[in-house]
């Protein structure tokens, strides 16, 4: 996501009726005896710090397939999350992350499973307990409305709103804890797993979602659309979208499949932009961190006329008039594009271990985004990074430590970690590095981490034992100076720097 960005947020005449669609339903059972290890629940959270609810313990997830019916005017649908799993424990009931909407069915591996609900969270009792290492299926069938953009505003989540409709148009934006407000799921990153996102929407709108189109399907005045992204997808880089747009379809660098999803009437006047720039932005990472390392066979944007910036995977989101051929120029547009083409190395190939993580994702871009900047249109990367130093102080006294930031310094708190400590922070870190081992070791970390983490989820502390494997240098103490003090250290070979 793009700091420039000023996405939305979503609902009050929503929120009363949030809250009634969160009711309890079903009593939770006792478990009954089982022979695999001691039958516990599995935990409502993964224990991150920032988002402590988000996730769920007791089991690690394979498959998600999401399947979206949305009425003809957009104001509602119904979707049907199949989640595939693995326990990791014998347990006695397991949570999905889940809001805003109304239960209709819960089954597991095909048989009617009771369900509650308490706050955020969906809980799962099987009719049969799992067992230790057993391979299960949950399936929620859930029904809720479209929040349009109006209730979105009054609901102050910031850009984590879930899905919103805007006239005749959806788009999606998760970031960082938005997923589960449109489905039953394990809404945190650390859990991504690849997905089959299925799309049934008016015929006369086009629809579109994360992955590669494998199907479609005409009956009377809908049509089903099946996207699969087969690389691991985070609930939060999800990207649902309906609208009157047109899919433009290029060829990027080495084969790399492009598409654009575009508002009908502007393609024409877009295209020539993201035609010039994205495949450029590739080549341009790909000279940094090894040719042919670029994490996706299909990359694209969705544009639309509400917009925003946000990195969802293989399908970035970006405002329709910002592209347009005098905006484009006037606004840096293509620096934007490409800090979201980094986002699918870092934040989407490599995921946040936990939300405190988020500096890698963001600093990174960041940090791109200086060098691309400075290329395209003549800055300095050195006075970049000198104006943030100067701010340093400040925002760390406010925010706290860049990997440790404290959840209370956001407003709204949904939005944390996404603040000055994970752009500006991130990317100061990065620079230090560089300046600490020189170009050249520098480079050798970023393509070692990109290559062994890809497609997975790391963390800090990775970062920060890779860094040393690397170098052959103790950077531990160095680097947590930096990612953990409420205090900037000094900038290598910068003596005249001060915050």
């Amino acid at each position: 996501m793009s700091r420039n960005t000023s996405t939305p947020t979503t609902a009050a005449a929503l929120a009363v009726a949030l809250l009634g669609l969160t009711a309890c339903t079903t009593a939770e059972a006792s478990p009954t005896p089982h022979t695999a290890g001691t039958l516990q629940p599995g935990t409502a959270g993964i224990g991150d710090r920032i988002h402590p609810g988000l996730g769920n313990g007791g089991y690690d997830v394979r498959h998600y397939a999401l399947d979206l019916r949305f009425a003809m005017d957009l104001k509602h649908y119904t979707a049907t999350s199949t989640v595939q799993a693995r326990a990791s424990q014998a347990l006695s009931r397991f949570n999905l992350d889940l809001t805003g909407a109304t239960v209709r069915e819960v089954t597991v591996d095909g048989r009617k499973a009771r369900w509650s609900r308490s706050g955020e969270e969906l809980q799962v009792t099987p009719d049969v307990p799992l067992r230790r290492d057993e391979r299960f299926t949950v399936r929620v069938r859930v029904q809720a409305p479209v929040l349009d953009t109006e209730q979105v505003t009054k609901l102050d989540v910031g850009a984590s709103y879930g899905m919103v409709r805007h006239g005749s148009w959806i788009q999606t934006s998760n970031q960082p804890s938005g997923a589960h407000r449109i489905a039953a799921l394990a809404d945190h990153p650390a859990q991504k797993t690849p997905a089959t996102i299925t799309v049934t929407a008016p015929t006369k709108l086009n629809s579109i979602a994360n992955g590669e189109l494998t199907a479609t399907s005409h009956h009377g005045a809908y049509t089903t659309r099946r996207f699969e992204s087969r690389q691991k997808l985070a609930t939060e880089l999800l990207q649902i979208g309906i609208g009157p747009f047109t899919v433009v379809h290029q060829q990027g660098p080495h084969g790399i499949k492009l598409r654009y999803a575009l508002p009908t009437n502007q393609a024409r006047s877009i295209e020539p932009q993201l035609n010039k720039t994205v495949p450029e932005a590739i080549r341009f990472l790909e000279q940094r961190l090894g040719q042919g390392t670029f994490p996706l066979r299909t990359y694209g944007v969705y544009a639309t006329p509400l917009g925003g910036e946000l990195e969802t995977q293989s399908l970035a989101l970006l405002a329709a008039d910002s592209l347009a051929p005098k905006a484009y120029v006037d606004n840096g547009t293509d620096t934007v594009v490409e800090h979201e083409i980094s986002h699918e190395y870092f934040g989407n190939s490599v995921s946040p271990r936990r939300w405190s993580d988020a500096w890698l994702n963001e600093g990174h871009a960041v940090y791109y985004q200086n060098l691309w900047t400075a290329r395209e249109h003549g800055t300095s990367v050195e006075d970049a990074m000198r104006g943030m130093y100067q701010d340093a102080d400040a925002n760390l006294r406010k925010e706290g430590p860049i990997a440790a930031p404290h959840r209370r310094a956001f407003q709204p708190q949904a939005m944390a970690p996404y603040g000055w400590t994970a752009y500006q922070g991130g990317a100061l870190t990065l620079y230090a590095l560089r300046q600490k081992v020189g170009e050249t070791d520098f480079q050798r970390i970023e393509r070692a981490w990109i290559r062994e983490h890809r497609d997975g989820v790391a963390g800090t502390d990775d970062y920060i034992r890779l860094a040393g494997r690397v170098t052959g240098q103790d950077l531990g103490p160095f680097l947590r100076s930096w990612l953990y003090g409420e205090k900037v250290p000094a900038m290598p070979g910068r003596p005249d720097w001060h915050a």
